[in-house]
């Protein structure tokens, strides 16, 4: 059986090698096999598997791919507001507001999706601090930084993932989601008011119920699947973008982001571009 090392880029034989995974840790037992800790590369999914369930894939084809699939996203969430004749940098164009968008707080387990997600808030022309923590960090985190950042919009996400034969109405039957629940009641426990705060919590199948039930005005998934690497960003900039005077609801979400109904949904939301 072929030994794989922390880092190395693989897909699951069992699942057709439906998405591609980084080993982010071994768990070796003796006298038994090693089990390899995954993380996807394009989903914000977390799974373990056995070496021989494992293929390893080519890191240059693996990068043009995801290329290709961040492109995509992004050209969805924007849909209709290009402007053709307007000055671009890569896809998008250069925008001036005259109001002031929402400001982002955007805190991740992931310093790759971090970096997908900041290019799409600076395209879009806005604001964002980020964060990098482990989701079981985030808890202890997001209170100190909504007091050093004050931000509009704060986005609480990483990586899960929900067991086999397992209850999806249980907390433990998932890798994070008690951590974004965790977080968000310590986020609103900051700012109560979800016209002031507009949160997006959770990842890859994560428990929609608990984290809404939480305080959360956006989150995954309420048909446990997959969701894209960029779809918090999505919400945030589209709730970010969108005058206070107006509102986001969970069907416009649903078209503009990779994974739709299924994988985000939430509350009607007030946006948070103010006038200055």
């Amino acid at each position: 059986m072929e030994a794989f090392q922390i880092g190395d880029i693989v897909a699951r034989k069992s699942h057709g090698h439906d998405t591609y995974f980084k080993i982010i840790n071994v768990i070796e037992k003796r006298g038994a096999k090693p089990v390899y800790v995954l993380r996807g590369v394009l989903y914000r999914i977390e799974a373990d598997s056995y070496g021989d369930d494992l293929v390893r894939q080519d890191a240059r084809q693996v990068r043009l791919h995801t290329s290709r699939f961040i492109a995509d996203a992004r050209k969805k969430a924007y849909g209709g507001r290009i402007q053709r004749g307007g000055p671009y940098r890569g896809f998008f164009p250069v925008i001036r507001y005259r109001n002031r968008p929402g400001r982002v707080l955007h805190i991740d387990s992931s310093g790759e999706f971090i970096e997908m997600c900041v290019k799409h808030y600076r395209d879009a022309g806005v604001l964002v601090y980020t964060q990098q923590a482990a989701e079981s960090e985030q808890p202890n985190l997001v209170g100190s930084l909504l007091r050093r950042y004050s931000p509009d919009i704060l986005v609480l996400t990483g990586h899960d993932g929900i067991g086999k034969n397992c209850s999806k109405y249980s907390l433990d039957c998932y890798r994070n989601s008690k951590y974004f629940v965790q977080s968000v009641t310590e986020a609103r426990r900051y700012e109560s008011d979800p016209d002031s705060l507009a949160i997006f919590a959770g990842a890859c199948q994560s428990y929609y119920e608990a984290i809404m039930r939480a305080g959360a005005n956006f989150a995954s998934s309420p048909g446990r699947v997959f969701i894209n690497a960029l779809d918090p960003a999505i919400v945030s900039e589209r709730i970010s973008l969108t005058d206070t005077r107006s509102y986001v609801s969970p069907e416009e979400i649903a078209d503009v982001t990779v994974s739709g109904s299924d994988g985000i949904s939430g509350v009607r939301t007030r946006g948070q571009m103010r006038r200055v």
